[in-house]
């Protein structure tokens, strides 16, 4: 029996509609599981995970940029869940070693979902399976737990308080009583005071009327003229003991300048240390010309150019870019640090070096420590001014903060050390062919190297 021609139309269109129909959900489907997306997991380690599921997202920096992959249950109790997240691909430069993941609700009772903080700059981007830090979920119901335990508390306070109040009053009130009963008391006291105090007065009264009259050892002393006279003899004495003792005083002055002075012993033997202090500085100073002169010498200076004892101020920027100090068979180990991770202005505008710029250069430094300390050691100065002579200005200051740091840190011996101006030019820096920042190359002996070179210049390049 044939079918009739509108009825099969019917049928093919449903047929095709419902063939659309499921494409365009397996689509949705994919998309939202983000098959047809570049994605890298990142895991987080959680004590609790909050009813958090498989599938749930994960937003970065707010952004829904993921899913909950798998939920890895903790081999026992002192472990932890761990959470594998698959993340879209683009989100990765904001994904660092220090970003934290977070259980959140979606809304006040909402679903769970992961929330990845964005990272800092100075942290490395999370490689492919790797782990950033995790903070425990704050449920709801912990924070209703919490008020109730609150509330509770302050209801017994107050119960407590009150009968506190009450016990307050009562001491007030007898206090009050006690008080009444003590100003009764005293008035009987205070007026026997009274009676007593003009007692004294009519007792001193008299005293003076004494003391007026020359009556007593005080009135005789303040009438009689012989005591007068005797007191005055003896200030007088007085007067001459303290004028020899200052005569005295002035001899044992007189004899200690002339034992200082110039025709003293003091001065002859002072005369001979300061001889004897010139003839070594003399002597210092002839041997430092002798060790600089044989550092020149044609049989001398590759040896001493071995040694790293050399004059790194002698060389010009144009000699340091050409490879000087790659002639001897050395090997340049080089760390790129940009400015904003070194320095920050002051309140008078320059820059000076910050307490995460020194962290910064410690863990440089600490990459150079294990090769030999008379390696020498650049710092490269680099800035992006507007002319050359501001250029030359600023990546040398920049260099010598750097320097001083160093020196002073690591006791690094200064004569090893350089600053080396360079303005922009910076050909192999991770930025291209300019730098704004510094970089610390250390110069070492292919012989220092227990691995070959290729292996430790990777090592290099890859901080």
């Amino acid at each position: 029996m044939a079918i009739p021609r509108t009825r099969a139309i019917g049928v093919g269109a449903f047929v095709i509609g419902g063939l659309l129909l499921f494409s365009l959900g397996l689509f949705l489907i994919g998309d939202r599981r983000m098959f047809f997306s570049k994605t890298f997991e990142v895991r987080s380690e959680f004590a609790r995970i909050s009813g958090l599921q498989t599938g749930a997202k994960v937003r970065v920096a707010g952004l829904d940029a993921g899913e909950v992959k798998e939920i890895h249950v903790p081999a026992g109790p002192r472990a932890k869940f761990v959470i594998v997240m698959r993340v879209r691909d683009d989100v990765r430069p904001i994904v660092r070693a220090d970003s934290v993941a977070s259980i959140q609700n979606d809304g006040l009772v909402g679903n769970k979902f992961v929330q990845i903080e964005a990272g800092t700059e100075a942290a490395a981007v999370v490689p492919d399976g790797g782990t950033i830090k995790g903070a425990e979920p704050f449920d709801f119901a912990d924070l209703l737990q919490r008020m109730s335990t609150t509330i509770d508390t302050v209801n017994e306070t107050i119960v407590t308080v009150r009968g506190e109040v009450d016990t307050a009053l009562a001491s007030i009130s007898d206090t009050a009583a006690s008080a009444q009963d003590l100003v009764t008391d005293v008035g009987q006291d205070v007026r026997a005071i009274a009676t007593a105090g003009r007692k004294a007065a009519d007792d001193v009264n008299v005293i003076v009327a004494n003391l007026r009259d020359g009556r007593g050892t005080i009135g005789k002393l303040l009438t009689d003229d012989a005591l007068f006279r005797q007191a005055r003899e003896i200030a007088d004495q007085a007067q001459k003991a303290v004028a020899n003792v200052r005569e005295a005083s002035e001899n044992a002055k007189a004899a200690i300048a002339d034992f200082r002075g110039a025709g003293g012993p003091m001065k002859g033997v002072t005369g001979d240390l300061t001889q004897t202090l010139g003839y070594a500085r003399d002597a210092m100073q002839n041997l430092a010309e002798s060790t600089e002169a044989l550092k020149h010498n044609f049989l001398f200076r590759g040896f001493f150019n071995r040694r790293g004892y050399f004059d790194l101020s002698d060389i010009s920027s144009q000699q340091y870019r050409g490879g000087i100090l790659e002639s001897a068979g050395r090997v340049p180990l080089r760390i790129w640090l940009q400015t904003s991770v070194l320095f920050a202005r002051d309140a008078t505008g320059k820059e000076i070096l910050t307490e995460a710029g020194r962290a910064r250069l410690d863990a440089a430094m600490a990459t150079f420590v294990r090769y030999p300390r008379t390696s020498p050691l650049v710092i490269e100065g680099y800035a992006q001014e507007a002319t050359g002579d501001q250029r030359f200005v600023t990546s040398r200051a920049r260099a010598s903060l750097v320097r001083d740091h160093i020196v002073a840190r690591f006791g690094v011996d200064p004569a090893v050390v350089a600053v080396m101006p360079m303005g922009a030019e910076a050909a192999g820096s991770p930025s291209g062919d300019t730098w704004d920042g510094v970089a610390v190359a250390l110069f070492v002996d292919k012989s220092a190297f227990a691995p070959s070179k290729g292996v430790a210049q990777g090592l290099i390049d890859r901080d």
